[in-house]
């Protein structure tokens, strides 16, 4: 019998990732500065900020870019997951791969990119829509929540191609055989089948998107702050960073709290419930499976031509013009003229500048520590949610998601709370606090992925190690964790190249010695200075690259590992 206190000292460890934090928050509220030592306590801050007409636009605001950017994210991701699962697609492993591929490129880096396409002042296409057609005025503004929405909406087409691919491979042709056997066409088992199998799936995918769209700050605060574009997380922002009185309204943004956390708990167990749902309608065959391929027929070479366009406006067109910005003394467009002012200053400046150099040091570290911790959590947490029957695992189960529902700004904000007040711990201002944000936010992400590789490997391998005298601790380690072991990279190397590239929390937690990558190169951007943004943006991505291939090649030998089993 597996002792109580590892549930217990789970349940210590995460109370204080995830509800120390909220509970500060909320404090802080009722606070009149929202500094929790200020005396007496004020619902001023509620008053103002649910009383006022411009909160309620501002989650109007929210709402449309968060319904928008989901939808678009979601009817994308599915469109190419289904041609790569289901269709006789030409390239289809290579269609996969360049998906998973985009998520090399930062979402910061993304909207930069278009922003230098589309910009309406030195936008590289408005310019060349206007020299080509003579046109009195460029035909694209990206400083809009349209342009923020399409942005946003390509940055999440990887997540929801990850999370709906398996589901169409996965499901039971037999029942579209059937179908077609009765005389339906391909478009009405697609509608009448297809559709209604993949249901749960589709709609907890475009809840998890909606959740991520709410709480995102990369584009919104790229794209929509300049042109005074607020959506709920930019607003919060504003208020801790940019505020005129000076000094952070943590009590204003306690108050947001309030309902920014209650709508996304609400649509995280949403979510929970139709991905749960979901094994209800998707069925998993044994070996001999094989999915059902519709032929695209005439529509083959168009529909190829359609995605191979899709990769040329999201990886190529954005790269590109970061490279080239990236050798050019100023902003300007392509030409041959500008090609003879190539150079390669910016890119020396990166490698010379001594502040890169420690700022790439504490990324690294940051994202080794927190990958790692999260890593060795995951599993420990996992494990007795899915392999033990000892009380509290289900609490311990509730803790582990709740992150999701918290957003990476109001998490950061409360965190400051947190070792603001609690001063015995001293990792305020230091690259501690990052990590530790860092780890609280993913820890969601690794449980469920270990979950569902717990679930995998069968009760008898660990009643063979028991009835061979193992203990349940020595079961784990030397039974479970050998076996589990590629999946368990896998999630270590997607939150590391999760950790590299997330800007949200580290710009929130920043202070005078734990600058990150990320945040110079906002730096670079937010003061003017878009070429050396550029040449920091190259390599940060070629670094990215390699992190995210590692992934995927980790990646199939756990999937490979796990089918062999």
């Amino acid at each position: 019998m597996m002792p109580a206190w590892p549930v217990l000292a789970l349940g210590l460890l995460l109370g204080w990732l995830v509800l120390v934090p909220l509970a500060l928050l909320t404090v802080a509220a009722f606070k009149p500065t929202g500094l929790l030592h200020d005396p007496g306590f004020t619902l001023n801050n509620v008053a103002e900020i649910y009383g006022s007409g411009d909160f309620w636009h501002l989650v109007r605001a929210t709402l449309v870019f968060g319904v928008g950017s989901s939808v678009f994210a979601l009817l994308t991701g599915a469109a190419l997951a289904w041609l790569v699962e289901r269709t006789d697609l030409p390239l289809r492993n290579a269609t996969r791969t360049l998906v998973i591929l985009q998520m090399a490129m930062p979402p910061f880096l993304l909207a930069v990119g278009w922003i230098m396409m589309l910009s309406p002042r030195t936008g590289v296409v408005n310019h060349a829509l206007v020299a080509m057609f003579g046109l009195e005025a460029p035909p694209f503004d990206i400083y809009t929540l349209s342009g923020m929405i399409f942005v946003e909406g390509l940055s999440l087409v990887p997540s929801a191609f990850l999370i709906l691919a398996p589901a169409m491979r996965n499901m039971d042709p037999s029942l579209e055989e059937a179908a077609a056997m009765s005389g339906a066409s391909n478009t009405q088992i697609a509608a009448k089948v297809t559709a209604r199998l993949l249901a749960p799936a589709l709609i907890g995918t475009g809840l998890y998107l909606f959740m991520v769209c709410l709480v995102v700050f990369d584009i919104p605060g790229t794209i929509g702050m300049p042109s005074r574009i607020f959506v709920i997380s930019s607003h919060i922002y504003a208020l801790a960073n940019d505020n005129p009185r000076g000094l952070p309204e943590y009590g204003q943004i306690g108050a947001i709290a309030f309902f920014f956390v209650v709508m996304l708990v609400c649509t995280a167990f949403a979510y929970q419930h139709f991905m749960r749902s979901g094994s209800r309608f998707v069925t998993v065959t044994g070996k001999n499976f094989r999915p059902r391929r519709i032929p695209l027929g005439r529509w083959r070479p168009a529909v190829f031509i359609a995605v191979l366009a899709y990769f040329a406006l999201t990886i190529v067109m954005p790269l590109a013009i970061i490279v080239w910005t990236s050798f050019m003394p100023w902003l300007q467009p392509p030409s041959l003229d500008a090609l003879s002012t190539a150079t390669w200053k910016n890119h020396a400046d990166v490698f010379a500048n001594p502040t890169i150099a420690t700022a790439a040091a504490h990324s690294l570290i940051i994202a080794l520590g927190a990958s790692s911790a999260v890593a060795l959590i995951s599993v420990l947490c996992s494990y007795t949610i899915v392999r033990t029957r000892l009380p509290g695992r289900r609490l311990i189960d509730l803790l582990t998601f709740m992150p999701l529902a918290i957003p990476g700004i109001l998490l950061a904000t409360a965190l400051i709370y947190v070792y603001l007040t609690f001063k015995f711990v001293p990792v305020y201002g230091t690259i501690g606090i990052i990590a530790i944000a860092y780890l609280t936010t993913y820890l969601s992400f690794g449980t469920r992925s270990a979950n569902g590789v717990m679930v995998q490997v069968h009760a008898e391998i660990e009643e063979a190690a028991r009835t061979s005298g193992a203990s349940q601790a020595q079961t784990l380690r030397r039974v479970m964790l050998p076996i589990i072991w590629p999946s368990i990279g896998a999630i270590w190397f997607w939150v590391f190249a999760h950790c590299l590239r997330e800007l949200t929390q580290a710009l929130m937690l920043q202070g005078v010695d734990n600058a990150t990558l990320p945040t110079v190169l906002y730096g670079y951007w937010s003061t003017g200075q878009p070429t050396k943004a550029a040449a920091l943006g190259v390599w940060m991505m070629a670094i990215m690259l390699c992190v995210v291939i590692i992934w995927r090649l980790i990646e199939r030998r756990s999937a490979s590992r796990m089918g062999g089993e």
